[in-house]
């Protein structure tokens, strides 16, 4: 029912809020996943930490020891400055960082050369370095060829010489340490889809439990905005997916990652169809509780018990998603999904039988809206016959005669 696009993800209140909710939310994962699935998911976040620390303690010992660097700090920094999240992006950030250094150091000693070094140097140095950083099209907080610029202006050409050789070793080295072990945000795109999954498990849940014990209005008004939220941040998902595929563009066997590309693909399209149709339902029940166009505005009003039997069914559909993503296509979480699918649809019958007495026209149309948002999310996580079937991880081995039951 409800069509206003998203607003983008919110990251407002204060940095202590921010990392009190980050750590509310690890622990729900935690809960919700399991501590094993959890450190599993995380595996990948460690091991790339791990690299670009080592990366940056051989870059300073080869320059310290091996090669007999004045400033080996350097090299790290070099390292730091030009490993980033993909390996493909790694090599276009270590040209850019060198080309960067080379530009401000020719930069500063033709300036140098031509009026001297004073005032007027160094605030023609920052301006063209800040411009050229422009023009060159590099990341917007690339700010190497004034630095460079600025610390050939203060120690000299022969500084600016062995920054630019300290920062194409650390680049060469921050490329090799991706090119060899590069990051595959793959699992990471499929870990924040399962986490996305489960909070809006838990949304739908509470949703159910909501209609049990009486729906009022700032309680659907909640539901409602958790609702928006949880839409916003699916909105970020695409960027997961497009990291994911690039992540392992430079990879030899980059083969054998096309299924589950194609995973966080349709999973990312599947959990936004299936969110934007509980949020209509989330926005249905806000409706009918507020009272607008001439909706009764009553507690729990012409809502049968069934449908939020159907709200559970739909909450252990979001959970047991969620698990498949994170984990590699378990049959016993596709028979859960199948069981919540065929108890979803039966409770569905009996809503409709129920509100097939109603007599207000404008409730009747309402409540219509409910059921269908409902069945539009069954049929998005329908694993046989739905339309993101390849969302579904394949299970290690099936069984023969192991059907859709």
């Amino acid at each position: 029912m409800e069509t206003e696009p998203g607003r983008g993800r919110d990251d407002r209140g204060s940095p202590l809020g921010r990392i009190m909710r980050g750590g509310a939310a690890a622990l729900a994962n935690i809960h919700r996943h399991g501590l094993r699935r959890w450190l599993a998911a995380e595996r990948e976040e460690l091991i790339q930490t791990i690299k670009v620390t080592v990366a940056c303690v051989f870059g300073w010992w080869l320059a310290a020891y091996v090669l007999k660097v004045d400033l080996a700090v350097l090299v790290p920094i070099g390292v730091l400055l030009t490993i980033s999240a993909t390996a493909y992006d790694t090599v276009i950030r270590g040209v850019q960082q060198v080309g960067a250094v080379f530009v401000g150091m020719a930069a500063a000693t033709t300036l140098i050369w031509l009026i001297g070094v004073n005032a007027l140097t160094l605030g023609v140095l920052v301006l063209a370095g800040l411009v050229l950083t422009r023009l060159l099209n590099l990341p917007e907080r690339n700010v190497q060829i004034p630095i460079t610029a600025l610390l050939v202006l203060a120690l000299g050409k022969t500084y600016g010489f062995a920054r630019l050789g300290d920062v194409l070793l650390g680049a060469v080295i921050g490329i090799a340490a991706n090119l060899i072990l590069p990051p595959r945000f793959v699992d990471n795109a499929l870990r924040e889809l399962g986490d996305l999954s489960g909070e809006l498990s838990d949304l739908a849940q509470d949703m159910a439990d909501g209609l049990r014990s009486g729906l009022g209005k700032d309680v659907a008004e909640d539901w409602l905005e958790r609702a928006r939220d949880l839409s916003r941040r699916l909105e970020q998902t695409e960027q997961a997916s497009d990291q994911a595929e690039e992540s392992v563009r430079l990879s030899p066997r980059r083969r054998r990652y096309d299924r589950r590309l194609r995973q966080v693909s349709e999973a990312a399209t599947c959990l936004d169809h299936a969110c934007h149709q509980l949020r209509g339902v989330a926005r249905g029940l806000a409706d009918l509780v507020s009272g607008v166009r001439g909706l009764p505005a009553q507690e729990a009003a012409e809502v049968p018990r069934p449908l939020a039997e159907e709200l559970d069914a739909l909450s252990r559909l979001f959970g047991t998603f969620g698990r498949l993503q994170l984990g590699r296509g378990r049959e016993e979480d596709l028979r859960e999904l199948r069981a919540a699918l065929r108890e979803g649809e039966r409770q569905q019958h009996v809503s409709l039988s129920m509100f097939g007495r109603t007599r207000d026209d404008r409730l009747r149309t309402l409540q219509g809206s409910l059921l269908e948002d409902c069945a539009r999310i069954r049929h998005e996580f329908d694993p046989d016959h739905g339309p993101h079937r390849d969302a579904f991880p394949r299970p290690p081995a099936r069984r023969s005669g192991d059907g859709s039951a």
